[in-house]
């Protein structure tokens, strides 16, 4: 079981986080976070003005900055960021507020190989929106 980091609602840090652990911000960060290979939480209660980098990325409170994520990054219907995002899945809940551009990429931790995955057809769409607005890389 990894091992979770919180950031309190009264706690403000300014300045650049980084580490090898989850992160939940009900706080305040400005500056960068930067926990490639772990999952970050902004909490209802966070508020970040920063870049964030992390593996997995939930926005329940408010972000300004660019996020990127190496798996998957998800905006719930509280959410709001201000901000580019890069990853290879992003899901988009009914009532989120999203301000920005989108980059999706193939993911990274994905076997490459001649039989690792099929060729995408020209007539198949990209992007899919199904009943949780889940958008994909198909």
């Amino acid at each position: 079981m990894n091992a979770v980091a919180m950031i309190g609602k009264s706690i403000i840090i300014k300045g650049e986080l980084s580490g090898n652990e989850d992160l939940v911000v009900e706080g305040t960060v400005e500056g960068k976070i930067s926990l490639v290979e772990n999952s970050v939480v902004i909490g209802s209660e966070g508020r970040v003005t920063a870049n964030v980098f992390a593996r997995i990325v939930t926005i329940t409170g408010k972000v300004e900055g660019d996020v990127t994520a190496s798996e998957r990054v998800e905006i719930t219907a509280s959410g709001s960021i201000k901000g580019n995002i890069r990853a290879p899945r992003l899901v988009i809940n009914d009532g989120a507020f999203f301000q920005g551009s989108v980059e999706m990429q193939k993911p990274t931790n994905v076997a490459k190989g001649p039989d690792s995955r099929t060729p995408a057809s020209p007539s198949k769409p990209i992007m899919e929106q199904p009943d949780k607005s889940v958008v994909g890389v198909a």
